[in-house]
């Protein structure tokens, strides 16, 4: 039990903390901007204002970009964390939907029905084409390609 709870769960293996790489990052990126800004009047305005407030006001901005930069940095690493995880539960509901399917379909040829058997093949087949063609969609479809029917439709008997 003790062993459980120290031991990191799965997504906290696969999504590490990069808080302080973050901060590391947007420092970098602000202590930057502030080089660029002091070098840039250097050589454009070098007699622009009293020094001190000069670099005070580049500061600020300096700290500003970095803010910024921090925030845009953490959005994304949200954003990320979010996508993977929808990818994970994807594939998980994809294997385990894919089992029970594979269980159905053995167990349609004990039926004696044969219109049984053809309608549960048939939905068997649809779920499979919506696993394959929909679920693992590269990219989003249009609005109208969203409601297209599925190519066994067709044959169907709207009952």
């Amino acid at each position: 039990m003790l062993a459980e709870t120290q031991r990191p769960s799965s997504t906290q293996r696969r999504f590490p903390r990069t808080g302080p790489r973050i901060e590391f990052v947007a420092a970098g990126v602000g202590f930057t901007a502030l080089l660029v800004t002091e070098f840039m009047h250097f050589l454009l305005v070098p007699d622009l204002g009293r020094r001190w407030e000069r670099l005070l006001a580049e500061s600020v901005s300096a700290a500003t970009v970095a803010l910024l930069t921090a925030m845009l940095m953490k959005a994304v690493q949200r954003h990320r964390a979010a996508t993977l995880l929808r990818l994970q539960v994807i594939s998980e509901m994809n294997q385990h939907v894919r089992t029970a399917l594979t269980e159905i379909s053995v167990t349609v040829e004990s039926i004696e029905n044969q219109q049984c058997i053809q309608k549960i093949s048939e939905n068997v087949d649809h779920i499979e084409w919506a696993l394959r063609e929909i679920l693992l969609r590269p990219s989003p479809n249009s609005e109208t390609a969203h409601h297209r029917n599925w190519p066994g439709k067709k044959e169907r008997k709207n009952t």
